[in-house]
């Protein structure tokens, strides 16, 4: 970096202000400026760095001194269009610091086993159902079914120990991953769908996985099964989930991520067949 050239990064995600201090202070000539997708869109021909999952392909194109950009997410599929796979742009992620999703989705399952959604919903009625005085299920010997074993499918497989669950997991290639009773190659979804009480998609969208989980997929699992997607959207079919929930093929559904995005005033949704 010459002594006398500032350097402009532009971010785009709603990233928090003791973020963008701490990369303020690397360097007093580095410039960062969080932006709106119109703002930014208007700042991009001074940028050299851009910031956030949901970078603006039309502020790509105006960007002739952009060198990197680094998505907020774990994935670059919302960021591969030609205006980057054309040039000379560095891209990487933030993949593996999402921890908290972890702990999301066994709070989701704690929610359906131990019918806290129930229990809540009748506090606020003020009454109380003696049928579910017992507090629903247990974890134990239960079987967890995580499609896609990355740092985040890993780990959620690791902490299902701790509740005595037993653990079978996909993956491309059926190689060990400590903390999985079985690993299946990207051919054994069977295997996983049809003996999981719980499955949760880590997966990240690829062609391969786009709309992988279907109908079909959702007629191999129990309908006492949970099904819960934290990976990406456009893996599920969800006008098939709609229905399998309708017809009670299975007994619940959480999605953290949608076929579309933003498709509802929340981000994370929860569906309930009771």
């Amino acid at each position: 970096m010459a002594a006398d050239r500032e350097v402009q990064i532009l971010v785009f995600s709603n990233v928090e202000e003791r973020h963008l201090v701490r990369i303020r202070e690397v360097d007093p000539r580095v410039r960062v400026t969080a932006v709106d997708r119109q703002h930014g869109i208007e700042l991009a021909p001074s940028a050299e760095i851009m910031v956030g999952w949901n970078v603006p392909q039309e502020a790509v194109g105006r960007a002739p001194q952009l060198r990197w950009i680094h998505s907020t997410g774990a994935g670059v599929d919302s960021l591969l269009f030609p205006e980057i796979m054309s040039r000379e742009i560095m891209l990487t992620t933030s993949s593996g610091i999402h921890r908290s999703v972890v702990e999301h989705v066994f709070a989701v399952i704690l929610v359906f086993t131990r019918r806290l959604h129930l229990a809540l919903r009748d506090q606020l009625k003020r009454q109380w159902d003696r049928s579910r005085a017992s507090g629903g299920e247990e974890l134990q010997g239960k079987t967890l079914g995580v499609l896609g074993l990355g740092t985040i499918g890993a780990e959620i497989a690791q902490k299902a120990h701790a509740f005595g669950m037993r653990v079978i997991g996909m993956r491309r290639t059926a190689e060990p991953v400590p903390g999985v009773d079985l690993v299946v190659g990207s051919d054994g979804l069977s295997t996983v769908l049809q003996a999981s009480d719980a499955v949760v998609v880590a997966l990240p969208l690829t062609p391969h996985t786009r709309g992988l989980i279907g109908e079909d997929a959702f007629r191999m699992m129990k309908p006492s099964a949970l099904f819960i997607n934290i990976g990406r959207g456009p893996i599920v079919q969800e006008q098939a989930l709609v229905s399998a929930l309708r017809e009670a093929r299975i007994a619940g559904a959480a999605l953290d991520v949608f076929e579309r995005e933003p498709s509802r005033p929340t981000a994370r949704c929860m569906s309930l067949r009771t």
